[in-house]
């Protein structure tokens, strides 16, 4: 019989027998299974054959192989939604005649449909694939934690357990340890919801026990791995061919203005459930909203369509279970929802999404587009609607927000990145000799290490386990036989200072890594302790292993460009002076000390510029070398062979690294050094500058918008300067006092707030704290009252013969910008005339907080972008004529603006995406497009692109005051200073474009 009761036990619990009959025991179940064979019936659509799916065949046979393996880890069995993967597991337990089976799902409601099919056996007896000799299973559910002994026995008289994993974390530890010592197997699905916390409980307590992952996609929110190996993979790209996941349609919005965007979507998504509908289509259309407050808001743009009965579904709605019932016998066409409606809703009629709110995870938008995708009779593709326009895109989804983006193609490739990625990942654990949770902990060590000079052969890394004593334990530990690399963690015992009882200790943890380069011959160690034990164990790992430390360690900071020493320490030979350590102009003075060998080098750390690229480093006298990062293990050993690398090299001479470096001077007051530029804190930069606003009393402007500039105007004090904050209206003065205690302070003519996140200071107040940064035309900088500028003479002149000069015929050269009139007179205008052909994107960023007046960019098979910054600049006129000369002063402020944009080149995402919210500001004021060249969705793209790509960049300076003709040292002299500060911070060679 195929009838099931409620037996209710406690409240707990339910247990759910398959059959009227009592007699039929747990015991009884077991054998019918036991005596039957499982029909592998495969479905043959074209003969009308029904049975089990290819994605079904081939998870239940790689998982009944990998059951009777060796191999004792975690399973995961990737299927996409609507393969059927709840048969699958029925499948398993029953083909795998599994003893006791604990089921973990994500929610309650998972768990009521799991259980239906289980009790039934779903549709294994509907396609024949058991006889009718084998029992329906005795199923629990447990919902709550239990109480005593008599609620776990009556619980394992069934054969299938099925619980959430929020009801399992209710159970006392002595519970879940004999629930799960009485169940021979555990299947997980939907894996990606359970927690680590709580999937570590559970999974302690099943060690050596066969476990299945079922997940669609095998990766967490959290960033956490799901702990197993992947024995069968179904993808996503197959599940569309073989019909099992619908075609999707991606129906794009594009709306710049915000408040308009809700609208305009729900008007498509309407549009298109009126023409399915009647096309005789059986569709349901979802709009989607991250809040219960913007859900209540979108659901007042669909409530007008009487005839579709919108709905709306929040966490506060009564009756949910009765609702969503509605739903599925189509009393509503239209609903807004939070979310998605709750994980193992199944209702293939929703085939229409309006995504209100972007999903802020890939792995979440997977698991919601699979919602749209199912397949059943009377229903068409899925379509999804959304703005493109959307300035809140997660990177990676940009890809699915383009305008002619085709899902399909997008949503099966990340699908399968994010699949091959963590296969790869398992590769790179399956190169350990043992399993080891600290893998799965998502490791970003500090970056540091000592180095050592190794002979092959005395490489033991087993060695390390002789590290143990009584005051600390190695526990968890691994090593990588292919990388030759050692991984583990140390648990030591503290006295504590507080008290002379031995029986209190702080307990602390510490990661050790050793990473042993062949080609090289050189051992680095890293330890996260303060006071490691760093020595023994290279002496056990590396038997008469050789430390590499004292002077030449200091060859580590070779090559760094624009070196600014944080600190230095020295050891001295005076008496009663053994160490001393220097910061800001005291490094200055010791210099002649060293050069005297008067005193040694102890420790130095700095900044600097290596690569192109913003670097710390820090190295000292006994060996350590670090810098002031994390991150993941494969950066660790990329850094390390570069550190390694220096360290051999002998033509490297370390008494040269002090004397390249910047000095540093305290300001009395400011030097007679033209500024050319004023750049925002560095702090503030590293924020999202279109999330700061800056305003007074009258007006307020978005920090992207904004640009601090050198005032046209001093006083002439020396003690002083002015610079102007510029927004897109208006323009305010703020002044820079060097005080008695040399330190800088600022004041402002008008009040001026920043707002940071949710804290508003006064803007004079933030830069005390958090100084803007003057750009010297010697290429020194001043720095919260320091001035550093380089011992070396940079007085060198820029090559004329790299000057290229234009004809400049017909064009107004006291015209700086076209305007968005387009002014076909003007310099810009005619700058991008000139250039328009070598480019794919010309953007115009003219105004205030500009990266530069023109922006192009080129994309070369998706592999590499070339992009070029253009910095235009007017030529004053004397007595009403604009002439080309040899004036000094035509230089200074498009030098200073060239400067400033070199540091888009260290983010060029960050750049792409600042050019799309500058057009987007643009266009949602009504005013005319900055793109002169393409479409703001090919800025998307490029966005995509450069992820990948690598880069070829350019600065331009456009000044058609200067002739080339008659170009002067002194114009030279500006030119070539600037062009050194850029090729030192980021590698790029500045051009000058001028007249002839």
């Amino acid at each position: 019989m195929n009838l099931f009761i409620e037996k209710k036990v406690a409240k707990s619990f339910i247990h759910w027998q398959s059959i009227v009959d009592d007699n039929v025991s747990y015991q009884a179940v077991k054998e019918s299974w036991s005596k039957s064979n499982f029909l592998f019936k495969e479905e043959i659509i074209e003969d009308n054959i029904q049975g089990l799916r290819p994605p079904q065949v081939g998870a239940i046979h790689a998982a009944l192989g990998y059951e009777r393996s060796d191999d004792k880890q975690a399973a995961t069995i990737v299927m996409p939604t609507g393969t059927g993967k709840t048969e699958t597991i029925l499948s398993i337990v029953v083909a795998g005649k599994f003893p006791r089976t604990l089921v973990i799902v994500p929610s309650d409601a998972l768990r009521e449909q799991t259980r239906d099919k289980f009790v039934k056996l779903g549709l294994l007896r509907t396609l024949g694939l058991i006889s009718d000799d084998v029992e329906n299973p005795h199923v629990a559910v447990i919902k709550h934690g239990i109480k005593n002994t008599d609620e776990l026995d009556e619980i394992l008289k069934s054969n299938v357990i099925i619980a959430t994993a929020a009801s399992l974390a209710q159970f006392e530890e002595r519970y879940i340890k004999s629930l799960i010592n009485q169940c021979s197997h555990l299947i997980v699905d939907e894996a990606h919801h359970v927690t680590a916390k709580t999937w570590a409980r559970v999974k302690s307590n099943f060690e050596r026990k066969p476990v299945f992952q079922f997940t669609a996609t095998p990766f967490r929110t959290d960033k956490s791995r799901i702990d197993g190996k992947i024995i069968f993979n179904y993808p996503l790209k197959q599940a569309q061919e073989d019909g099992y996941f619908k075609l999707i349609e991606f129906h794009s919005v594009r709306e710049f203005v915000e408040e308009d965007a809700d609208k305009v979507i729900a008007e498509k998504a309407i549009e298109l459930l009126k023409t399915d509908l009647k096309n005789g289509l059986d569709h349901i259309l979802m709009a989607r909203a991250d809040t219960i407050f913007h859900a209540k808001k979108v659901f007042k743009l669909y409530e007008g369509e009487a005839d579709l009965k919108p709905i709306l579904i929040t966490s506060k709605v009564k009756n949910k279970e009765a609702v969503l019932e509605s739903i599925k016998n189509r009393e509503h066409r239209i609903i807004v929802c939070v979310g998605m409606l709750g994980e193992g809703f199944d209702l293939p009629q929703l085939k229409i999404s309006a995504i209100h709110d972007i999903h802020k995870s890939i792995n979440v938008m997977l698991q919601f587009t699979g919602r749209f995708t199912r397949t059943t009779k009377n229903v068409g593709n899925a379509k999804f609607i959304a703005n493109i326009a959307n300035p809140n895109v997660n990177e990676k989804l940009e890809a699915l927000y383009s305008e002619d983006a085709d899902w399909n193609t997008v949503i099966s490739d990340i699908s399968a990145n994010k699949i091959h990625n963590e296969k790869e990942y398992q590769e790179f654990k399956a190169e350990f000799s043992t399993p080891s949770k600290l893998l799965d902990l998502g490791l970003n060590p500090s970056i540091s290490t000592t180095v050592y000079k190794v002979e092959e052969e005395k490489w033991i890394p087993e060695n390390f386990q002789k590290l143990e004593s009584t005051s600390y334990r190695v526990f968890d530990s691994v090593i990588n036989d292919e990388r030759n690399m050692l991984i583990f963690s140390v648990k030591s015992y503290l006295s504590v200072g507080w008290a002379s009882s031995k029986e209190l200790f702080d307990e602390l943890w510490d990661l050790y890594i050793a990473f042993y380069d062949k080609e090289t011959g050189l051992l680095y160690i890293h330890s996260s302790a303060k006071d490691g034990y760093v020595k023994r164990l290279a002496n056990l790992i590396a038997k008469n292993a050789t430390q590499l430390k004292g002077e030449l360690v200091f060859r580590t900071l070779a090559g760094i460009k624009r070196l600014k020493l944080q600190n230095v320490g020295l050891n001295k030979n005076k008496k009663g002076l053994r160490y001393s350590m220097h910061t800001g102009t005291e490094i200055n003075d010791q210099i002649p000390d060293i050069e005297a060998n008067r005193a040694t080098k102890s420790n130095i750390f700095g900044k600097g510029f290596e690569g192109g690229k913003p670097v710390s480093l820090g190295c000292s006298y006994k060996g350590k070398v670090w810098a002031m990062d994390s991150d993941s293990l494969e950066k660790w050993v990329a850094w390390c062979k570069r550190i390694g690398d220096k360290l051999l090299d002998d033509n490297i001479n370390t008494n040269d690294v002090l004397k390249t470096a910047m000095q540093t001077e305290s300001l009395k007051e400011f030097p007679d050094i033209r500024v050319l530029s004023v750049e925002w804190p560095i702090d503030l930069l590293r924020k999202n500058e279109s999330k700061i606003t800056i305003s007074s009393g009258k007006w307020k402007a978005k920090l992207i918008d904004c640009e601090l500039l050198l005032s046209e105007q001093q006083s002439g004090d020396k003690k002083t300067l002015d610079i102007d904050l510029a927004t897109p209206s208006e323009k305010s003065q703020i002044t820079i006092t060097i005080d008695k205690s040399e330190e800088m302070t600022f004041d402002s003519k008008e009040d001026l707030d920043i707002t940071i996140g949710e804290q508003t200071v006064q803007l004079s107040e933030y830069f005390n704290t958090h100084s803007p940064t003057l750009f010297l035309v010697d290429t020194s900088v001043i720095d919260n009252g320091l001035r550093f500028y380089s011992k070396g003479d940079y007085a060198y002149l820029y090559e004329k013969d790299n000057v290229t000069a234009w004809d400049w015929d017909g064009i107004d050269i006291s015209v700086e910008s076209q305007t968005e009139a387009r002014l076909a007179h003007s310099i810009q205008y005619h700058t991008i005339r000139q250039i328009e052909d070598g480019y794919d994107v010309i953007f115009d960023d003219d105004g205030s907080g500009e990266v530069a007046d023109i922006i192009g960019i080129k994309n070369i098979d998706d592999e590499e972008l070339i992009i070029d910054l253009f910095h235009c600049k007017y030529c004053s006129k004397n007595k009403g004529v604009a002439k080309p000369g040899s004036r000094v002063d035509d230089v200074y402020q498009v030098a200073g603006q060239a400067e400033k944009s070199v540091k888009w080149f260290s983010d060029i995402d960050k750049l792409l995406q600042r050019l799309m919210e500058r057009e987007r500001s643009r266009l949602r004021n009504h005013r005319s497009t900055r793109i002169d060249k393409g479409r703001y969705e090919d800025l998307i793209n490029l966005s995509k692109v450069a992820r990948y790509a690598k880069f070829n960049l350019g600065i331009n300076i456009v000044q058609p005051a200067i002739s080339k003709e008659k170009i002067s040292d002194d114009q030279l002299a500006v030119l070539g200073a600037t062009a050194t500060y850029i090729d030192e911070v980021s590698g790029v060679k500045l051009k000058v474009i001028s007249s002839k």
